[in-house]
């Protein structure tokens, strides 16, 4: 029979490896799926086109200096989608909101004009923004500790 301290030695290292395969993102010592949330972000950071990963292949989202945005295969929510199917390409504006005490991170503000004046909540109009010394992605951060389906990633000229 093994040593009690021995074997709580042992629980112990098991369990210090445990969060690390359970977070689908990543540790600080390995490379995260994408850069961590944002306390704040400028405008200049996040001009750019984006491309989707994951549940966001194929969707595209362009965001033009003076807070015009383009999409492309932008899914639809719940209220639209029997007029305008599973996605949409469409257009509107875009702000960053600073973190808050209840939200601790940056957020991207999507509002729709284009197909339909989408409330909000009518489509996703929210996205975390993370950055880092290589990489700039906005993604839908239901939970930090697993990697977002829906990401996009700032694609570098």
């Amino acid at each position: 029979m093994p040593h009690p301290v021995r074997r709580a030695l042992g629980a112990v290292a098991a369990l210090a490896v445990l969060p690390a395969t359970l977070t689908a993102c990543g540790s600080d010592a390995l490379e995260r799926c994408v850069p961590a949330a944002a306390e704040s972000a400028t405008p200049g950071e996040l001009v750019g086109r984006y491309e989707g990963a994951h549940e966001a292949d194929g969707v595209r989202l362009t965001l033009s200096p003076g807070g015009a945005m383009t999409a492309q295969k932008w899914p639809t929510g719940d209220y639209h989608r029997a007029e305008l199917g599973k996605a949409f390409n469409g257009s509107g504006t875009w702000e960053i909101e600073p973190a808050t005490s209840a939200t601790h991170r940056a957020l991207l503000r999507l509002h729709f004009t284009k197909p339909a004046l989408f409330l909000q909540g009518d489509t996703l109009d929210k996205l975390t923004i993370g950055t880092d010394a290589t990489r700039t992605d906005l993604y839908e951060d239901f939970d930090p500790d697993v990697c977002p389906d829906f990401r996009l990633r700032l694609q570098k000229s």
